[in-house]
């Protein structure tokens, strides 16, 4: 078996917990792309989850975004948004960056809408913003979309020091020590994922020191649990004959 560091799992909880929990590796927890919960609601869904599984936060749309009438954050709704180095925004980063924290997360994730694109000022603001909190020495995921060229997205990412989010299937490999790999709806086509596509993903998997993969697709957990099943055949090595196999309809 290789000695690379591969964690696999889910973005969020697309099951129950108790499920989740048996067959990942990570979880990208996404509850906190408005308000941030709070580090006492961390402190119980990291104590619920077994030891060996691994987290990344995503961090509040509200940093970019306008946050709607009423939305429960400090402060005026006014000074939210635009990566802009408010007293609002910086406040708002500081509670995403006590939550991954408290979970012990081993990434935070900057998703940006298409709205963000690669103009002067989007740059600047984002450029701002990150030079003045803190990351607490967790890498930084960028998962963007709109108008930007992957190279161009690669070279700003590099600049602010982020690690820019990809589907190997579809992106070139990213470079570093750290990878990323985020598979949308659309890279299953609609079911689970094919033997051909793991292979390439395990194979994209094997280019770096770390990478933290996790499925968003229509069936995760099938793509989880037959992902792991193909690197252990690459990798030489059986899985346990003794595992609980209450679903085995799910495997390749």
């Amino acid at each position: 078996m290789t000695s690379r560091s591969l964690k696999i799992g889910t973005v969020g909880y697309p099951l129950p917990r108790a499920k989740i929990h048996k067959y990942v590796d990570i979880i990208e927890l996404n509850e906190g792309r408005t308000v941030p919960p709070k580090v006492k609601t961390a402190r119980k869904w990291r104590k619920e989850a077994p030891d060996r599984i691994v987290f990344s936060v995503q961090l509040s749309d509200y940093l970019f975004e306008r946050p709607p009438a009423g939305s429960p954050l400090e402060g005026e709704l006014t000074g939210y948004g635009g990566f802009r180095s408010s007293d609002e925004n910086l406040a708002l980063w500081q509670r995403s960056l006590a939550f991954a924290k408290e979970m012990d997360a081993q990434a935070l994730l900057l998703s940006t809408p298409a709205e963000f694109t690669p103009s002067k000022p989007n740059r600047s603001a984002l450029e701002g913003l990150l030079s003045k909190v803190s990351r607490s020495n967790l890498p930084l995921i960028w998962s963007y979309a709109g108008p930007w060229d992957f190279e161009q997205a690669c070279a700003f990412a590099s600049q602010l020091d982020m690690v820019v989010a990809v589907d190997p299937l579809r992106d070139p490999a990213p470079q570093g020590p750290l990878a990323y790999f985020r598979l949308g709806p659309f890279s299953a086509m609609g079911s689970r994922m094919g033997v051909y596509d793991l292979e390439r993903i395990a194979e994209a998997s094997a280019m770096h020191e770390t990478t933290l993969c996790v499925f968003d697709t229509p069936r995760p957990l099938d793509d989880v649990r037959n992902l792991k099943k193909v690197i252990a055949e690459q990798d030489g090595w059986e899985e346990d004959e003794d595992e609980e196999r209450e679903d085995t309809d799910d495997f390749l």
